[in-house]
């Protein structure tokens, strides 16, 4: 070998030693010449812009990220270097400058178990549309690469790809039960800037145009561990996601397990009423026109105050909330017939309202919450006697819009 040749090489070295971030042998060694990647803006380089600020836009925010978007409700970030260092958006933010893209300026980061909206089911998912079709009777090799964030608590296994024939666009922040073509089923507890890369060999049986990267398995499937610092749970960085033809010589990887979904929910006739008593909030399919009383929800005697007993079941409703976020509810007051009518009125409007400020309070979005209150014209019971009465106090929300 020429002199320098062997300089060329040790520079090469020093620059790889240098820039640990880029991970450049590694894809200098296993080169995919002659086999195209099929992923558009594979390393989330080509934006519209970045933003400075943690991402609760959903879509809106993913709208930046060239050929990606978020298949559901949940909020997906783009973490980049080109913003100011004391942007949430800069990685260096939440670890002291040693974590970063693995290649160029950019990554996504997503969560794959924990709270975030709602106590469970916070997973968060990317999605775009393949440059080429994938086609029945060919193999294809996928990769993508994660990390865990340093500011996450959490470690989980269940990072995966999965592939669909249309774009997958949900209207809530439910978790994608869909069985991924590949996953990581161990915990992955990459530290600082260790990259784990999630990679298999897979065939389809019928064509497909997308992929969708996440955890696709119930919270109940998904092992973890914890961290003594940290918050929120599980949330990896991803960067680099490749989709291509297999090589000859590369085998198919053995299928991951099934996503096991939980049971459907429950769908109500459209003006049916029902009772927390008798359904969970969320076994419910909510659809326009029904509607749910609210079983523990309790005031002070002749007033429209609060009794902390209402919290737990006011917190449910949040998180249903949450989990649909186009959901647009009116809470509504009733009373038995105890007193006039107009008092009656007031007093189950002004309870109703009450409901409502708790409601607000707790970050739901005003335009999205109405009141009402109805006094006693709309009893459910005989007032003749006090249980009859006491059913016929109540507090109940109706879907407007789902």
């Amino acid at each position: 070998m020429k002199p320098t040749a062997y300089i060329v090489l040790i520079g090469l070295f020093a620059f790889a030693s240098a820039n640990a971030n880029a991970q450049f042998f590694d894809d200098l060694i296993n080169s995919d010449e002659g086999y195209g990647n099929y992923v558009p803006n594979s390393g989330f380089e080509e934006t519209v812009r970045e933003y400075c600020r943690w991402n609760q836009n959903g879509r809106k925010y993913m709208e930046n990220i060239t050929a990606w978007d978020s298949p559901t409700e949940t909020t997906p970030d783009l973490l980049s270097l080109r913003v100011k260092k004391s942007c949430w958006a800069n990685p260096s933010t939440h670890s002291k400058g040693k974590q970063g893209p693995r290649m160029g300026d950019n990554m996504a980061g997503i969560k794959t178990y924990g709270k975030g909206g709602t106590e469970t089911f916070w997973h968060e998912y990317l999605t775009v549309e393949l440059d080429s079709v994938l086609v029945p009777g060919q193999k294809y090799y996928a990769e993508f690469y994660a990390s865990r964030s340093v500011k996450s608590n959490m470690a989980s296994n269940n990072l995966g790809l999965a592939v669909s024939d249309t774009a997958v666009a949900t209207r809530d922040r439910m978790p994608l039960f869909i069985d991924p073509v590949i996953n990581e089923d161990k915990i992955v507890k990459s530290m600082w800037n260790a990259w784990k890369k999630v990679s298999g060999v897979f065939e389809v049986n019928t064509e497909q145009r997308f992929i969708l990267i996440g955890n696709f398995y119930h919270d109940d499937d998904t092992e973890t561990t914890k961290f003594p610092e940290g918050e929120g749970g599980a949330y990896y960085y991803i960067d680099d996601v490749k989709v291509r033809r297999a090589k000859p010589e590369e085998m198919l990887t053995p299928k991951p397990e099934p996503s096991i979904a939980p049971p459907p929910k429950i769908v109500l006739q459209r003006a049916e009423i029902v009772s927390t008593k008798e359904i969970k909030l969320d076994s419910i399919a909510y659809r326009v026109g029904n509607t749910i009383t609210l079983e523990n929800i309790f005031f002070e005697f002749d007033k429209s105050t609060l009794l902390s007993q209402s919290e737990a079941e006011l917190d449910k409703l949040v998180d249903i909330l949450s989990d649909y976020p186009h959901l647009k509810i009116e809470i509504s007051g009733h009373t038995d017939n105890v007193g006039s009518d107009d008092y009656n009125q007031k007093l189950s409007e002004s309870r109703a309202k009450s409901v409502v400020d708790y409601l607000i309070g707790e970050d739901v979005s005003a335009d999205r919450l109405s009141f009402r209150g109805y006094g006693s014209s709309q009893p459910i019971s005989s007032n003749s006697n006090d249980a009859g009465r006491a059913k016929n106090r109540r507090v109940t929300f109706t879907v407007l819009r789902n």
